[in-house]
């Protein structure tokens, strides 16, 4: 069904904005996990259906909405790994002149509840391809929180957590030298990437925490993949490195802001980048350091190769789950889980920060703390600003994919 939501107002500091009404559209009951991705003239969305037995990937074109194009099953199974902060994806690139599509999902490849393996589906608008494991290991163990970035010469790139290393005795079985670069970190979760078709990743950091997504974007200038980085002392914060687009080596790890955050186990709240047709690139993240949690913002500043100092755009106990679009003036449009002081409800917020870092503030819509509720993600399309989120059910499976959205301006 298709209806319109009024959000609960826009405050920006010296001055009063005048709100716009979303636009909303429910998929059926049983759906969840959705991710939304522009492609020229389209705007993919992907979600799961989990209505029957196993689950079912599905891609769609909202880029006419209201009207969703009739969804597409990209691939099914009954051994996945579905989970509230780590699913799969459908992603439109190019490569060449050929328009392609990449697919990802977890599938168990063990016994235990997190040996599972990232596998993908590669298909170009002229081919025909059979899913494939992404990682060259052979070991029964953690691999996901996959992110991915269009190459500006065409090409896909792709980042994720590989925990290869995290098994006893697993580096007998960790691959070919020539992918693992001859590593070996006892135990430690890792961060690897590669361009998609390529048969060889490369680590990126030896030691990151386990279940926080990741982040990748890529300008002409420069890629970029942006995680949160896990020292010897449980200190995690946002770390990221870059390499020169086309030729170029990677960075060593550095931190987009020293937070201090010293958690004993993982926060499952990692960062997003955002980046434009004009190379800029930002990043908005979750932190409790202090234990003060918060969400921020900060651009990179290129001349010197590091992040400016942080923004801080929610210090009210929110909860995270940060998402970001930065559009071509420089204006980034982040979302994250906040939570009102009063009434201790939770809502999906949204700031829009001005190249100057004046920021606006808006309450979306009323959302969900639970786990089921997913990471809500953003797109900019055609001036507007779409959100895809699940909202919970009050049964068992009666959780549904909403897509909503608003004109920018």
């Amino acid at each position: 069904m298709k209806y319109v939501v009024l959000f609960l107002g826009l405050i920006l500091v010296g001055c009063t904005t005048e709100p716009h009404s979303p636009e909303c559209y429910q998929l059926s009951r049983g759906t969840h996990l959705a991710r939304l991705y522009p492609y020229g003239d389209h705007l993919v969305l992907s979600y799961v259906d989990s209505r029957s037995d196993g689950h079912r990937l599905m891609m769609a074109d909202v880029g006419q909405f209201p009207l969703l194009l009739d969804s597409v099953e990209v691939s099914r199974g009954d051994n996945w790994f579905v989970n509230w902060a780590d699913f799969p994806s459908v992603v439109p690139y190019h490569r060449g002149s050929d328009s392609a599509r990449f697919a990802h999902w977890l599938q168990y490849s063990g016994r235990g509840t997190y040996d599972y393996d990232i596998m993908v589906l590669n298909q170009g608008r002229r081919s025909t391809v059979l899913p494939a494991k992404l990682h060259q290991d052979t070991v029964s163990a953690e691999h996901g929180f996959l992110s991915s970035a269009q190459l500006p010469g065409g090409g896909l790139q792709v980042s994720w957590l590989d925990g290869r290393y995290t098994k006893s005795g697993a580096d007998a079985g960790a691959g070919s030298s020539k992918d693992d670069h001859g590593h070996g970190h006892g135990g430690a979760m890792t961060l690897r990437t590669k361009e998609v078709s390529d048969s060889v990743s490369m680590e990126l950091d030896h030691r990151v925490c386990d279940c926080c997504n990741t982040a990748t974007v890529a300008t002409d200038e420069l890629i970029m993949v942006a995680y949160r980085d896990r020292s010897e002392n449980e200190i995690r914060d946002i770390g990221y490195v870059t390499k020169a687009t086309g030729d170029g080596s990677w960075s060593t790890p550095q931190l987009v802001h020293a937070d201090n955050w010293e958690i004993s186990g993982c926060p499952v709240n990692g960062p997003a980048l955002g980046s434009n047709a004009g190379g800029e690139v930002a990043v908005a993240w979750f932190t409790g350091a202090q234990e003060r949690p918060r969400i921020q913002f900060a651009r990179y500043d290129g001349a010197v190769g590091r992040f400016t100092a942080p923004v801080v755009l929610d210090d009210q106990s929110p909860l995270g789950r940060v998402d970001l679009q930065l559009d071509d003036s420089g204006t980034a449009f982040v979302t994250g889980l906040s939570v009102d002081e009063k009434s201790e409800e939770v809502f999906l917020s949204l700031w829009v920060i001005a190249p100057d870092d004046s920021v606006a503030h808006q309450k979306l819509s009323p959302a969900s703390g639970a786990r089921a509720s997913g990471f809500p993600r953003i797109a900019l399309h055609s001036d507007q600003l779409y959100w895809a989120r699940t909202v919970v059910g009050e049964t068992a499976g009666g959780q549904f994919v909403e897509v909503c959205r608003q004109p920018t301006e």
